[in-house]
């Protein structure tokens, strides 16, 4: 499956994105530019859906904290959601548990009512995919 992210605006300051596949050394890219644009944005609060991750390696997963230590020092928040068993494992054989927010009682948003709105990115972002 080739890596994607897809970006949904969920407020006026706060986005879901959606990685999609493995998230490795190889196919970090998509990843990793989603949320720094949500940085530079200046999207407050990110969640990481992670429902439809095959795969999390250590470098996807100091995306992630680089990403989360970005947000907290700018006053916001990064989370994530829809953790598979083996990401789940990873999280807590690393102790990040404790340090990353892990939401997996955030309402999803419907595909209906996603597509009922449109698309909606966030000033500055782009939706990516990878080629």
């Amino acid at each position: 499956m080739e890596p994607s992210v897809r970006v949904e605006v969920t407020g006026s300051d706060t986005i879901v994105v959606h990685p999609v596949g493995d998230i490795d050394y190889s196919s970090l890219d998509p990843l990793r530019e989603s949320l720094l644009d949500a940085r530079v944005a200046g999207v407050r609060d990110i969640v990481v859906d992670l429902a439809e991750v095959s795969f999390l390696d250590s470098q996807g997963l100091a995306v992630i904290l680089f990403a989360h230590q970005r947000q907290r020092s700018a006053g916001g928040r990064l989370a994530l959601r829809h953790l598979n068993e083996d990401t789940n494992r990873l999280l807590h054989v690393t102790n990040l548990t404790t340090v990353i927010a892990v939401d997996d009682d955030l309402p999803a948003v419907s595909a209906a009512s996603a597509s009922a709105a449109g698309p909606a990115p966030a000033p500055g972002l782009a939706r990516r995919r990878s080629a």
